[in-house]
């Protein structure tokens, strides 16, 4: 039975890697990929941090710059497309991903909420700590309060209050929101006074050597948190996720102990297509060791999750204060940049270094003036990152897109700034990313998208939403489409203009072109009546003609069947 499931999923798999291949065929696009199948316990990987940085700065760097391919597909804008994607083009849902609020629009009160589906530790009595974590940028400790539940607890960086805990709550619900597994974030506040250790928790002192942990260094923990007037600490709570911990995941290759695990991870377009929505939120600190995966059980069947955790380091935090100026502009380890220092003698400055270094204690260092979308640095290079194509970054802006100023506002309120300012700051510099990523990526794909079949009496109209006008990012009334009937690859009509209008009326000359079609055929199956509709778009009224976006439907002849949308193809 195993055996069995593995190879159906290894099945779902190719069809999902293939499905922008021809010929299709008349069934739905898959929504699940279905690799939630019971598997044994994967064995627990530890990702070191330096290891990590060292392999994607140089490793990993100096490796693919000896491979041919590689550099021809990045000069002809020729990258391998995401392994992962349905027939329509976009992700189905699985153990890394669930398609919400793009597809699926949250109200404002579930996208407040975001994966909370509990309530906040309750502090009424004593809280154990039961762990601490010393090492990265945000120190912290893990507890259990009255009720028994498990949190890790991290502080806002002395001098800086809502700065990093804002920042992780709010960059939590988004990503949530958007589609990823994230842990329960809470605000909340503690009294030191209630602070216990419990018995035989340790931790290494200045020489590496295992000891007890005491007050004392609680102490010294607190005393590089900012506290509240009356000496309490506002605290991000972030509850201990169900199942197994099984460390990192690689944001290259595979878990290659879990059998769902089949698609390598920098072909996964979730992953890829995460380098939008983490440049817009500012996460530049997004690498594995930011990642988690959790051997869990549902519904009878063992499997693993994979979680994004740690957003401190995101909008303007940056772990241990406000993040650099230069964060979003350069890499940890940009090469480019030294050698320009040096040949300029160090008198180059760069158009961020002229930035105030910082907004507030609370906001810190987050911009959208000279923040690209195109050419935002992660501190480490990221693999999946690296491999984003054009239509992956066309993907992670409809999921950035997908918020309105509304519902940004929603989420921002959640961080529960002090100052009034310093949240109305926030939510103007999100929307004002916002656009600049949807600007910078739907110019890059044809932005037409959510297409339908509609059929009255006969006459068959193609609908769709242009995503570049619904934005107000181009005019209706400057905007025409041109489109043809193509079938098994080859055009059979001229071109028809349509301006200003979302939506292709197939006119009569159109239908009796795809008769004509189908009467050629002596046994004619449901399968060979798919059609296409190639269709560009114009904004400037039809003097020049972008990328094709090609829409593949059923065509109903002599049934009584309706027509459907089969797949699409995007020019990249």
């Amino acid at each position: 039975m195993q055996i069995k499931k593995l190879i159906v999923g290894s099945l779902v798999i190719f069809a999902l890697g293939c499905a922008a291949r021809k010929p299709y065929t008349l069934q739905p696009p898959i929504a699940e990929e279905n690799d939630d199948g019971s598997i044994a316990k994967p064995k627990a990987q530890k990702v070191s941090l330096y290891e990590d940085a060292i392999e994607n700065v140089f490793g990993r760097e100096i490796d693919e710059f000896a491979k041919l391919p590689a550099h021809l597909r990045k000069l002809t804008n020729n990258y391998k497309q995401a392994k992962n994607v349905n027939a329509l083009d976009e992700v189905p849902n699985s153990s890394w991903f669930t398609n919400r609020h793009a597809q699926n629009p949250m109200t404002i009160e579930e996208l407040q909420c975001g994966p909370n589906s509990g309530a906040v530790p309750d502090t009424s009595g004593p809280l154990t700590i039961v762990a601490a974590k010393v090492e990265g940028v945000s120190p912290g400790c893990r507890i259990k309060d009255q009720k028994g539940e498990v949190y890790f607890v991290k502080f806002d960086f002395k001098g800086f209050p809502q700065l990093s805990t804002a920042a992780e709550v709010i960059s939590t619900k988004f990503t949530y929101a958007a589609g990823y597994n994230t842990p329960e974030n809470y605000l909340s506040v503690i009294d030191p006074k209630k602070l216990q250790i419990a018995g035989g928790v340790t931790v290494k002192n200045r020489w590496g050597r295992e000891v007890p942990m005491t007050m004392e260094f609680v102490q010294q923990l607190l005393d590089k948190a900012h506290s509240n007037a009356d000496g309490t600490y506002r605290i991000v709570a972030s509850k201990a996720l169900s199942g197994k911990p099984l460390g990192p995941f690689l944001y290259g290759n595979r878990r290659k102990d879990d059998p769902n695990d089949r698609v390598p991870h920098h072909h996964r377009r979730e992953l890829r297509g995460y380098k939008v929505l983490a440049a817009w939120l500012n996460n530049f600190d997004s690498k594995a060791s930011n990642t988690l995966d959790m051997y869990v059980i549902e519904n009878d069947r063992s499997f693993v999750r994979h979680y994004l955790i740690d957003f401190g380091t995101s909008l303007g935090s940056g772990g241990y204060g406000p993040a650099g100026r230069s964060r979003g502009h350069r890499g940890g380890f940009d090469i480019g940049n030294m050698l320009l220092r040096i040949l300029t003698l160090g008198l180059w400055v760069e158009p961020w270094e002229k930035q105030p270094s910082i907004i507030s204690p609370s906001v810190g260092y987050f911009e959208s003036k000279l923040f690209d979308p195109g050419d935002y640095a992660f501190i480490i290079p990221n693999p999946a990152f690296q491999r984003a194509t054009e239509r992956d970054g066309f993907w992670g802006a409809k999921l950035v897109m997908s918020f309105s100023d509304e519902q940004i506002r929603a989420i921002v309120e959640t961080g529960e700034y002090q100052n009034r300012a310093d949240e109305e700051y926030v939510i103007k510099t999100l929307i004002e990313r916002r656009d600049k990523t949807g600007r910078y990526w739907y110019r890059k794909i044809n932005p037409l998208d959510r297409f339908r079949v509609s059929e009255q009496e006969g006459r068959y109209t193609i609908e769709f939403d242009d995503l570049s006008v619904n934005a107000g990012f181009e005019q209706a009334s400057t905007t025409a489409y041109r489109y043809r009937i193509e079938y098994r690859g080859k055009a059979v009509t001229k071109y028809a203009i349509s301006k200003g209008q979302s939506s292709l009326p197939l006119s009569p000359e159109m239908i009796q072109a795809i008769e004509k079609q189908f009467k050629q055929k002596a046994n004619l199956r449901e399968e060979d009546q798919i059609v296409a509709v190639a269709i560009q778009t114009s904004r400037s009224g039809g003097r020049s003609w972008g990328k094709y976006v090609k829409v593949h439907f059923y065509f109903p002849f002599g049934n009584e069947k309706a027509p459907q949308v089969i797949a699409l193809e995007r020019e990249n």
